[in-house]
């Protein structure tokens, strides 16, 4: 996956004095469905635009980022756009974009706190509502299986 900026900027370079615009480049990019390329344009929700190959799902991507995110070191203190860059092989920017759209899938939750922006797994999605035990009024009880762990929340006020 690279970035469409890239993309252009690296055409243009290779090119010389014969430069295509960024209009030029979208519109080479819209005809690839119809010619059947090995690769697709791509946006993401931030408006980020990527050219991807067609081999490349987001289900395995979500895959790699949960296995990343269930590591010791994760857990305690989160996944930032710079590790999960290392692990899925793309730059930065857009390793921020995959752990944004893990996020809206639900899989991650996130804290923009003074380290920067840190992505937790979700533990809140494996919850399954019928082991909450009430105990009273202002106290609960809640066990899971997250994944190889046992989460457990206790609330007295």
């Amino acid at each position: 996956m690279i970035a469409l900026i890239d993309v252009y900027c690296m055409f243009n370079r290779a090119r010389g004095t014969e430069l295509i615009s960024p209009e030029d480049l979208l519109q080479a990019c819209a005809i690839w469905e119809k010619i059947d390329v090995p690769v697709i344009f791509r946006q993401f929700d931030s408006g980020v635009i990527v050219i991807q190959s067609k081999a490349k799902n987001d289900d395995e991507v979500f895959a790699r980022i949960k296995d990343l995110v269930v590591k010791t070191e994760a857990l305690q203190t989160g996944v930032g756009a710079s590790e999960a860059a290392r692990t899925l092989g793309v730059a930065p920017a857009l390793a921020k974009e995959y752990l944004l759209a893990a996020e809206n899938k639900g899989f991650l939750c996130r804290d923009d706190g003074p380290d920067g922006l840190r992505f937790y797994i979700n533990f809140f999605k494996e919850i399954n509502p019928n082991n909450i035990f009430l105990l009273s009024m202002r106290k609960f009880h809640l066990a899971t299986h997250v994944g190889p762990h046992i989460l457990t929340l206790e609330n007295g006020c």
